[in-house]
């Protein structure tokens, strides 16, 4: 009798249902079968280092012995309990149960880890065994190898065979046989024909090997059994299940080369040299790994990157893009760009498409996508796949476009991180903005670099700023290596093609055709500003202020409106969702690149550092707080940054940038908290009277970041870098080298929610998410004023009323989110509005959000602190007291 085929691998929410493990690990199997034939890329078997036929195998073998540890008498004695009926025919079977197991022994291992030790006693290689012992999300901290030597009071002992001595050749026969199956069905002579895995193809053949596990085990797709029926034969239990879920085609590319016919077909005009030098470059090399470009602002990487994407994905065998971005503003941004691309990839083929951020269910360009394949032909081939709407396997979908939050996740000590590895080893991944990042950020963002080095991950990285050091920090990140060429560091050349081929790396200096715009820098005090943006409005310009926080956004919007007559808009981060998504097109159409002069005319945006990505806006005249000189350059490249407007006022004829200094010779500033002290002085004094862009971006980028090691305040700097680096590696995992996984993800971040998985990769202050609402003194619940005409919300609102009610969600300023404040604000959050929403939680658009309630007027009381809420200002608070 097969012992495999009465074992219970998984029971119903009643006693009537079942299914047996032999079922289950058919299932499995059957499924990783399908995966490799419709899901898994050319590629997968060698970033698992593995030739084709032996990563099939294994990951066969892998797939029906991945539950073996349930062939352990205490998972029997705790699955079987609530199963009298399947209890019973297993002490049929001389299968002998003790009356009760002590607590402490109860739970001592996992059944995962209990496969693994079964499977290394059974001759299996301990690397292949390390991914049965990680397919719930988590590889062993260590493990056992001698249950074949029977010893009395030893827990592990207990628990795999409980205290009879019939059921040690009893369950040792039943392992045997699940492992012969396993052979037989992966087409395997022996254990010794399995391979030696790498740590970088046990992470991968461990994420390929929980999807299966996640699938197989759905019962929408493959039901249990009735316990009062005989175990049916079903051959086609697999196909029927695998037609069911219905994934779409795997995207291949075939582009192997990019005419300037093709790249004007494909986004509408025609190649810049710079986009045609990179592509031949991408076209030419032999075997790609890491790219850089660094060109100017509104040069076009963008659509650099996506035609390279093509390009790489064809020589490289890969299956997908993911393009990451530093906010959720730049992502959603974005997304309409790589929608119109990701269309022409998919003109004969459904794929599938995703966009991965905290507020994502939430935008309404990604929410209008084709939910699952349409029964009838549609004019888009994209869509999205209701099985890559978890957190976890968003990025298994072919096209992702996320904040750099999700890349950095494949470095962060997570549970089920293995479907990261999965997911993004498979694709040409790009990284735009990538100067944006700190020292704690480049901690994860070069381990992940160097895990996809590993796996051979094609990867572009963009930025129109870049510090030498760091462009061959993340080049060295990625090949493994500790030391290159100081000639690659030195190169000054703008803009620059920085890549490797192979273990080569080599650099291009491209061809630049655009415009030199020589800018007129003017440091000032906040007391100049005034003047000069009333200088500007007075002749009909437009001019752009962006400070380093809300709180100075506020209060220089709320001085001009009062002093000047200019048009005043105000963008930051702390407007509900919907006020800045109307901000942002009031952004585009008067200061974007269609707007006429007459909607400019007499404008003044007023905003922080959200102005500095990604927005396609132009100021006749740009007055700026100090900040380091990179991100200097990229609010500078927002000044005049249409080339074609001619009919700008004579005022503004001649491109002018005003530096405010004040937060850097004042004491303990927000902006030095922000930016630290060094890098705002280096910045100061290499600021030059005039600067000729793009032609000197590179040298003051490399001014400022060269270092010299006995300036005292470098020092400070450095020790504050190093600390960064260190609370980083709390939760980063290791290298990529080394034997096994084990201990990989220990100290592991607990999943509570995914915006605080993502705050582990900032080195920031936790956010609080909060909806904004009003109560009314009757004590009903309205919108804002400004949001669906203030109405009251329904008692118990439909799934319609709940996403409206969900999209007034706004991050609240960090001076709730401290360390020392962060619980009482959660406390108080969740006392205040614990009467009113509780109709909301069946919800899943509003369960478990916090809400803060504000008054009639707008007005709400937080931490001692006032608050006022406007559509003007967004979000403003200050002490009771003031």
């Amino acid at each position: 009798m097969d012992m495999s085929r009465i074992l219970i691998a998984k029971t119903g929410k009643t006693a009537s249902e079942w299914l047996p493990l032999a079922v289950h690990l058919e299932d499995t199997a059957g499924i990783m079968q399908c995966m490799i034939r419709d899901m898994i890329p050319p590629s997968f078997p060698e970033s698992c280092a593995l030739p084709p036929e032996a990563f099939e195998k294994t990951a066969v073998f892998l797939a029906y012995v991945h539950d073996i540890g349930k062939a352990m008498l205490v998972f029997q004695y705790k699955i079987s309990r609530n199963l009298p009926e399947m209890r019973s025919r297993l002490e049929h079977f001389q299968l002998q149960f003790p009356e009760s197991y002590e607590k402490d022994k109860i739970n001592v291992i996992p059944h995962a880890q209990a496969g693994e030790e079964i499977l290394v006693s059974l001759g299996c290689p301990e690397s292949v065994a390390a991914v049965v012992g990680a397919h719930h999300g988590m590889p062993s901290e260590h493990i056992q190898k001698n249950l074949m030597q029977p010893r009395r009071n030893i827990k592990f002992y207990e628990n795999y065979y409980g205290y009879a001595e019939g059921n040690v050749s009893l369950l040792t026969e039943t392992w045997n046989h699940i492992l012969q199956r396993a052979l037989q069905i992966a087409r395997i002579d022996s254990v010794q024909e399995l391979p030696v895995l790498t740590k970088p193809a046990q992470m991968l053949l461990s994420g390929l090997l929980i999807m299966a596990d996640w699938i197989a085990s759905n019962t929408d797709y493959f039901p249990l059994i009735p316990t009062d029926e005989d175990i049916p034969e079903n051959p086609e239990r697999i196909a029927d299940a695998w037609e069911t879920i219905q994934f779409p085609e795997m995207w291949k590319s075939a582009r192997l080369d990019y005419s300037d016919a093709a790249f004007r077909k494909n986004f509408s005009f025609a190649p810049r040299l710079v986009q045609t030098e990179f592509l031949n470059v991408i076209k030419n090399i032999e075997s790609p790994g890491i790219c850089i470009l660094e060109a100017p602002m509104g040069c076009g990487k963008t659509e650099a990157a996506l035609a390279g994407t093509e390009i790489l994905a064809a020589k490289c065998r890969k299956n997908g893009m993911f393009f990451g971005l530093p906010t959720q503003a730049t992502a959603n941004g974005i997304f309409p760009r790589m929608m119109q691309w990701g269309e022409k990839q998919s003109q004969n083929f459904y794929h599938s498409i995703q966009l991965k951020h905290g507020s994502s269910a939430l935008n309404t360009c990604f929410q209008k996508i084709q939910r699952g394949i349409p029964e009838q032909e549609t004019d888009s081939g994209l869509i999205v796949h209701s099985w890559f709407c978890d957190n976890k396997k968003a990025c298994l979908a072919d096209f992702v476009v996320a904040t750099v939050d999700q890349m950095l996740m494949m470095a962060l000590k997570r549970k089920h991180v293995m479907l990261l590895h999965v997911g993004l080893s498979e694709k040409v991944v790009v990284i735009d903005e990538v100067h944006a990042y700190d020292a704690y950020m480049n901690e994860y963002l070069e381990m992940a670099l160097q895990w996809l080095g590993y796996y051979k991950t094609p990867v572009i990285l963009l930025s129109a700023t870049l510090p030498a050091s760091r462009r061959m920090s993340l080049v060295r990140a990625y090949l493994g290596i500790r030391e290159s060429e100081k000639a690659f560091e030195n190169e000054m050349g703008y803009p620059l093609l920085t890549w490797t081929d192979g273990t080569e790396i080599r650099q291009k200096r491209l061809t630049y055709q655009g415009a030199h715009t020589h800018v007129q820098m003017h440091p000032c005090t906040e007391d100049a500003v005034l003047t000069a943006v009333q200088n500007v409005v007075e002749h009909g310009g437009c001019v752009g202020v962006i400070v380093n926080t809300v709180k100075r956004a506020q209060t220089f919007a709320e001085e001009i409106r009062n002093q000047t007559h200019a048009k005043v808009l105000l963008y930051h981060a702390q407007f509900i969702f919907p006020d800045r998504t109307l901000k942002e097109q009031a952004l585009l159409k008067t200061v974007g690149k269609d707007s006429s002069a007459e909607v400019r005319r007499g404008t003044v945006v007023v905003g922080t550092q959200v102005l500095e990505q990604s927005l396609d806006i132009d100021f006749d005249l740009l007055i700026t707080d100090i900040c380091p000189m990179d991100l200097l350059l990229q609010r500078i490249g927002r000044l005049h940054r249409h080339a074609f407007r001619e009919h700008r006022p004579e005022v503004v004829k001649t491109p002018v940038c005003y530096v405010i200094m004040d937060e850097l010779h004042g004491e303990n500033t927000a902006s030095k908290k922000i930016y630290g002290d060094f890098l705002l002085h280096r910045t100061e004094e290499n600021l030059p009277e005039s600067i000729v862009l793009p032609d000197d971006i590179s040298p003051l980028v490399q001014a400022v970041y060269t270092f010299s090691e006995d300036d005292a305040m470098y020092q400070t700097y450095h020790n504050q870098q190093e600390i960064q680096k260190r609370r980083a590696r709390c939760f980063r995992i290791g290298k990529p080298t080394g034997k096994d996984i084990h201990r990989l993800l220990s100290r592991d971040i607990e999943d509570k929610n995914e915006c605080e998985v993502e705050a582990a990769v900032r080195d920031g202050i936790s956010s609080i998410e909060v909806l904004l609402m009003r109560r009314m003194k009757d004590g009903s619940i309205c919108f804002l004023p400004n949001q669906h005409g203030g109405r009251k919300t329904e008692a118990f609102p439909d799934e319609a009323e709940c996403r409206e009610i969900a999209e007034q969600k706004l991050r609240l300023p960090t001076v709730f989110s401290q360390k020392w404040s962060i619980d009482r604000t959660i406390h108080e959050l969740e006392k205040q509005c614990l009467p009113y929403v509780e109709n909301w939680q069946n919800s899943h658009w509003l369960k478990g959000q916090l809400v803060l309630f504000l008054d009639e007027e707008m007005n709400g009381e937080l931490m001692g602190f006032q608050l006022h809420y406007s559509f003007e200002n967004g979000l403003e608070y200050w002490k009771a007291a003031e």
